[in-house]
Parts: structure tokens; C-alpha cells; sequence
């Protein structure tokens, strides 16, 4: 993560506040429930910046390998005590996110909800999570964004975004660099101000492409 800004301090600071702030506000809930419909019907899944598990508990019930990484320490302890009271099991990693230490496919799908635009170097984390996709593997991105529409109010949500560290990106093309294919992108939310991207890693990954 990035030298300039602790975001481990922070995440671990806003920890026990994070899951009632999300009780408090349920619509912030429900985008990062537009990732679900797009997982497989079966294999491991991985979710990255889970943060207190709100997410990862409804994925932990359908998934028997179930897969948290983070990089605040006290997220994954709010976490792993969220499963442990639903009698629910997830592998649970601490860490950075442009080192992530998984082999090369090993997960059919990654899911990641408002965690992406706090990536300082997008390019390289795009790289290291199409890495450790399987073939056919699905990254289920869920941000926010500056709406393709421009309305006003739209871009001035994204600029809050930047204001608190956030990098305001092109997460569809960051993954065709990375060389998945997309296969679905909207934007929704207020003022279009929230995008859902999925990305397709192709059967063949690495100096021949095959989509």
C-alpha cells in the first residue's frame, strides 16, 4: 500500500465502527450485494478487503472454500468473530494486495467491494489478482466511480472519493490491460456515482490469449 498514507492505521482504527456504520446505512449494504449474483455456482472464492465479514459471511454460507485477505489486522479479528458466532468457517490472510500470497490460479472468482480505489499502483494489483484467478476465473469489482454521463453531482461524490485518498479509475480497462475480458459493467447507485465490474480471465493466460 501506499508510503504516504497508513491505511493499515486506519482501517484498524475504523474497525469497530465500520459493520454499525454499515447497519446505519443499509443501501451501502446493498451495492456491495450486487457482487453476489455474479459468483459461480461452486469453487473458491476469494474476497479481498472484507473488512469486518458483513460480505463475507453471506459468501461463507454458500461456499465451503471461502477465502478473506486484508491488510488491517483488527478487520479480520471483527471478521473471524463474525463467522466463528454463524458457525461458519473462511480462511482468513493478512496482508498487501500487490503481494498476495496465493498460487497462480487458484481461485474461480475474487470478489472486492470498495476496496480497489485504495490501491495506490491499480495497474500492478489488477496484474497480481488476474495472476491468482483459474482460467474462466471471474473479478467481481464493486467501487466507486466518476459516472460516464458527467452529471455534476456524480463527479463531485467521485472527487469526495479522491479527497479521502481514493483513486478514481477506469477499473474496465485496467483489466483488459491485465488481460481479462470484461463481460459486464454498469453503473448504478447515486448519481451513477457507484460501478460494478466483472472481468473473465481467459482460458489461456499468459503470452497467447484465448477469451
Amino acid at each position: 500500500m501506499s508510503k504516504e498514507f497508513d491505511y493499515e492505521r486506519l482501517y484498524n482504527w475504523m474497525a469497530p465502527f465500520y459493520a454499525p456504520a454499515m447497519r446505519l446505512l443499509p443501501i451501502w449494504r446493498r451495492y456491495t450485494e450486487e457482487a453476489l449474483p455474479w459468483l459461480p455456482p461452486t469453487g473458491a472464492i476469494l474476497e479481498i478487503g472484507p473488512g469486518p465479514g458483513v460480505l463475507l459471511k453471506k459468501i461463507a454460507r454458500r461456499y465451503p472454500q471461502t477465502f478473506g485477505f486484508d491488510l488491517a489486522p483488527g478487520m479480520l479479528r471483527l471478521a473471524q468473530k463474525r463467522l466463528h458466532d454463524a458457525q461458519l468457517v473462511a480462511r482468513l490472510t493478512q496482508g498487501d494486495a500487490l503481494h498476495l500470497p496465493f498460487v497462480q490460479n487458484s481461485f474461480e472468482a475474487i470478489v472486492m467491494t470498495f476496496v480497489f480505489s485504495a490501491f495506490p499502483d491499480g495497474p500492478g494489483a489488477m496484474r497480481e489478482l488476474a495472476r491468482i484467478l483459474c482460467p474462466n476465473g471471474l473479478l467481481v469489482l464493486v467501487d466507486g466511480g466518476v459516472p460516464s454521463d458527467g452529471n455534476r453531482i456524480g463527479r463531485g461524490l467521485a472527487h469526495t472519493w479522491e479527497l479521502f485518498g481514493d483513486y478514481m479509475r477506469d477499473e474496465a480497462a485496467l483489466m483488459r490491460e491485465a488481460g481479462l475480458t470484461i463481460v459486464r459493467r454498469k453503473e448504478f447507485g447515486a448519481f451513477n456515482s457507484v460501478r460494478l465490474v466483472v472481468g473473465k480471465k481467459s482460458i489461456s493466460y499468459g503470452k497467447f490469449l484465448i477469451s
